[in-house]
């Protein structure tokens, strides 16, 4: 009985060990499958570089077309201004060095899925190409040069050559001779031929070569000697010929028509063996002309030619304590020509201090893009601000080619520019008056205004007849017409009045002589400075205006009319800088506009009558002429082009006197309007994932404890 029980005990014990066994396969199975899945993607994403495949197109004498395929782009993050990443992509000869790649190469600029797919064409004209040379494309970040760094991929190509440039059974030598006069001396014939690719190399030649020379039309070409004026030209690999036969002005006749034939090189020229003739037209009187003292008086106009190359000047305007216009005049940029996107040609301008590397020149540096005409001439106006300037320094203006920085060699012209610097920062800074208005907070020396009494002497202020002058101060009254002070520009005069702060010292009025400090109405010439209307903030103290109970004594209430201008305090409002809004066609003001949107720019306070040039950057484009209306409110409206770049652009309005701007942005069309994207979650492949080793954790914890259950249940049976 003993016995069996215990043969029936082991027998639980061993199924129970196989039960334990059995669901520890189980869960160790789980465990394997759940690290396979987690394994998997990240093996799959550790594997996820940048790749590229191109097939090429060649289109016969014009261009090759790469289609490219891109993979694993995953990673690239698209940059301020995108709405989604882009990469770089061109052709680029085999071992060539990177560092030579140049901003106006042919490239693409391709955008790349959520996938990190991308598809493409980049396509390359044939004038780019040698047939004697390998290319590969390569790719790397946007808004950046390539290096051997940075480039995401690189795949070599083959170009079917001969598709490209399909060889012409027919051809047959051709040229053309086009003549340059030179007076009283000889003549050029510019030789350009093709079609000579048949024609071989003689013995102790390294290339063929073909005579050229001149002749009358119609003449015996046996009569053609070897002392006659002419030339061997070599022939290139391709059948082309380039080169240019002089003809001495002695050897010609203006009463004859003439010629330039191509015979076999050693050989005399035959009806049977010409190669080609073209006929040739002389300007006679270029090559004889009848006074040739006169020219020498168009010497004169070679004034004109000074302007050899781009010359520009840049006249500077300080505006105090703000930053410095510099009037740009320039002409001699007739050569410089348009952009791929733009409508004409642009070069750059900014301010550089002299001596300086050029290589550390900055985009975010100021600068302006200006438009040139189509004379070759510039005309525009580079706002530096002060803050940027240094009065130990000495700078330059200099300029050069649009989308590019400027080198040593790149450089079109460069003008040394002087800055009244006195005038930039003067020293009588209106701010320091405010030092005094400290005293006035201590209105209690209102007290000593007691000493007005010695105002008695103000008797002498019978000089004060002088004050009439203060009568003058009645055209404070034309501070009523600081309501036209909306125009800012009238608020100036006004601003003098503010110097009339000065007058706190007049505390120490006892000693009348503070009336000679009206006289610092003369350092109201530099009302410029006025400008920092800032020091307005001190007409805080004009609260101790309440001493102006002592004005009691100032019986001579005329100078009371000075006290209106205590109301021009009031102008403080047109101290309200002008500033431009960015407004939809009802005035609502906006964050930005999309591409094809209508948008009104709008800037007050302005003067009435005012006219702006109206302008957006960084590519100008010029928007209709904004004038100041009775309101002080001028505006310009625009529809923004469906292909206007996307990203922060400048408005900027331009009067006689001043310049505004204001930074504004250009959304895509097809982008979501203004809202901010909520902050991820982490539902992504990778959280569904952990999500799911955790279900398996729970559940393969659920089994342990079931096991170990039934474990204590066998063990108690």
């Amino acid at each position: 009985m003993t016995e069996t029980a215990l043969a029936a005990r082991r027998a639980r014990g061993d199924g129970g060990q196989l039960r334990r066994r059995g669901i520890l396969a189980f869960v160790m199975t789980a465990f394997v499958a759940v690290g396979g899945v987690i394994a998997a993607p990240i093996a799959a994403q550790a594997a996820e570089e940048p790749s590229i495949m191109v097939g090429v197109t060649e289109v016969a004498n014009e261009r090759v077309v790469f289609a490219i395929e891109g993979t694993g782009f995953g990673d690239i993050q698209a940059l301020p201004g995108q709405t989604e990443p882009h990469a770089y992509f061109k052709l680029n000869e085999v071992g060539s060095d990177l560092s030579e790649v140049a901003q106006d190469d042919t490239s693409i600029s391709a955008s790349i899925a959520e996938g990190g797919t991308l598809s493409d064409e980049l396509s390359v004209p044939i004038g780019e190409l040698d047939a004697s040379k390998s290319y590969e494309v390569i790719s790397w970040p946007s808004r950046s040069f390539p290096t051997e760094e940075n480039v995401y991929a690189r795949t070599a190509v083959t170009i079917d050559w001969d598709a490209l440039f399909p060889s012409d059974e027919a051809a047959v030598p051709s040229f053309t001779a086009e003549a340059t006069e030179f007076a009283d001396e000889r003549v050029d014939f510019a030789i350009e031929g093709s079609g000579f690719g048949d024609v071989t190399a003689l013995p102790g030649q390294t290339e063929p070569h073909a005579y050229f020379t001149l002749i009358e039309v119609d003449a015996d070409l046996s009569e053609v000697g070897q002392a006659d004026t002419a030339i061997s030209a070599s022939i290139a690999e391709d059948g082309t010929l380039s080169d240019v036969l002089e003809v001495p002005a002695d050897d010609l006749d203006a009463t004859k028509s003439y010629e330039v034939i191509s015979w076999p090189s050693r050989s005399f020229p035959s009806d049977d063996n010409l190669y080609a003739r073209t006929a040739v037209t002389i300007d006679w009187d270029a090559l004889f002309p009848e006074e040739p003292s006169e020219p020498a008086e168009p010497s004169e106009p070679a004034e004109p030619e000074e302007p050899v190359g781009p010359t520009f000047a840049a006249e500077a305007t300080e505006v105090a304590n703000e930053r410095v216009d510099f009037a740009i005049e320039g002409s001699g940029f007739g050569d410089v020509t348009a952009l791929p996107g733009q409508t004409e040609p642009h070069v750059y301008f900014k301010l550089n201090e002299v001596g300086s590397d050029l290589s550390e020149v900055a985009q975010d540096d100021t600068s302006i893009s200006a438009e040139v005409a189509e004379d070759g001439t510039i005309t525009d106006v580079l706002p530096v601000p002060a803050g940027e300037l240094d009065s130990a320094k000495s700078y330059e203006v200099i300029s050069w080619p649009s989308r590019s920085f400027p080198t040593e060699e790149n450089v079109y012209a460069r003008a040394d520019v002087t800055i009244d610097w006195d005038a930039l920062f003067p020293e009588s800074d209106p701010s320091e008056p405010a030092e005094p208005s400290e005293p006035a907070e201590p209105g209690e020396p209102a007290e000593p205004t007691d000493p007005a009494e010695p105002t008695e002497p103000a008797e002498p202020t019978e000089p004060a007849e002088p004050t009439d002058p203060a009568e003058p101060t009645d055209p404070t009254e034309p501070s009523e017409p600081a309501e036209p002070s909306e125009p800012a520009e009238p608020s100036e005069p006004a601003e003098p009045t503010e110097p009339a702060e000065p007058s706190e010292p007049a505390e120490p009025t006892e000693p009348t002589d503070p009336a000679e400090p009206t006289g610092p109405a003369e350092p109201a010439e530099p009302t410029d400075p006025a400008e920092p209307t800032d020091p307005v903030e001190p007409t805080e103290p004009a609260e101790p205006t309440d001493p102006a109970e002592p004005t009691d004594p100032a019986e001579p209430t005329e100078p009371a009319a000075p006290s209106e201008p205590a109301a021009p305090t009031a102008t403080a409002e047109p101290t309200q800088e002008t500033a431009i809004e960015l407004t939809d066609g009802s005035g609502n003001p906006l964050d930005g506009v999309a591409q094809g949107g209508d948008v009104t720019f709008r800037i007050a306070p302005v003067e009435a009558g005012t006219e702006f040039a109206v302008t957006v950057h960084s590519d100008p484009v010029t928007l209709p002429t904004a004038v100041g209306d009775a309101d002080g409110v001028a505006t310009s409206s625009w529809t923004v082009p469906a292909d206007f770049p996307v990203g922060d652009h400048t408005v900027r309005f331009v009067s006689d006197t001043d310049t505004y701007e204001l930074t504004f942005t250009v959304l895509a069309a097809d982008a979501p309007g203004g809202g901010s994207g909520l902050a991820p979650t982490g539902s992504g492949p990778a959280t569904e994932l952990l999500a799911g080793a955790g279900i398996m954790t729970i559940l393969c914890g659920a089994v342990l404890i079931l096991v170990r259950r039934r474990v204590v249940s066998a063990s108690a049976r």
